[in-house]
């Protein structure tokens, strides 16, 4: 069916600004004069569909043992059909710093740029079933259920995903650090820190949705279509 391998990923990007083109720090403390506005951006990916027909139902079965799957009917059970992708999540931030002294630095967060998505939906049938025949059309039906699912719990996390970055960056304030980059990535954890449990929930949600998909009763029904299995 469909992977259980979501990978949380992280690109820290520094844009840097040369220092003498950022504003200067006010008297006081770790602030700026001048006011800034945060932009934030989220880019969704959806995967592309490649479908395989070469694989033997005995490969299946070893490829989603090593997903950590041992299927509806437990160990036993011989997949005819498996979907295969990754949820990625990646950001990278732009700050803008000055000289706080003391090899000290100061710096604020000007810019989120994150990603979110699959890279491809990766479909395979077992190469017993060969197409336009009615069990091909079954598991590829079955099959394709599971890319939807995916695609539509991406509809309901990619805007609160996005509300999320936007609303903790422009509450995040100025942070003092050894070096421009080191400051960058104290924002990029702070900003991590309030949305990997969205990230961890919205996997959750993949599992639950996924797993109504294959019980023992749905497989039966969808088997029950023809008569080549």
């Amino acid at each position: 069916m469909d992977t259980r391998r979501f990978i949380l990923s992280a690109a820290l990007g520094i844009f840097g600004l040369p220092l003498s083109t950022v504003p200067s720090l006010s008297a006081d403390a770790c602030s700026f004069t001048m006011p800034r506005d945060v932009v934030v951006s989220l880019s969704r990916r959806d995967g592309e569909v490649q479908l395989d027909n070469r694989k033997t139902r005995a490969e299946l079965r070893t490829m989603q043992r090593g997903k950590g799957q041992a299927g509806a009917f437990g160990a036993g059970w011989t997949p005819v059909g498996l979907t295969l992708t990754e949820l990625k999540y990646a950001m990278k931030v732009r700050v803008e710093a000055v000289t706080a002294g003391q090899g000290r630095y100061c710096a604020r967060l000007t810019e989120v740029a994150a990603d979110i998505g699959f890279d491809a939906m990766n479909v395979f049938i077992a190469n017993r079933f060969k197409p336009g025949t009615c069990a091909y059309r079954s598991i590829n039906d079955h099959e394709l259920t599971h890319v939807a699912v995916f695609r539509e719990t991406l509809d309901v996390y990619h805007p609160r995903m996005l509300r999320r970055l936007e609303r903790t960056a422009r509450s995040l304030g100025p942070v003092r650090a050894s070096s421009p980059d080191a400051a960058a990535r104290q924002l990029q954890a702070k900003l991590r820190t309030a949305v990997d449990p969205l990230f961890a929930e919205m996997n959750r949600t993949m599992h639950r949705n996924n797993g109504r998909l294959d019980t023992p009763e749905r497989y039966r029904a969808e088997q029950s279509r023809c008569a080549e299995w």
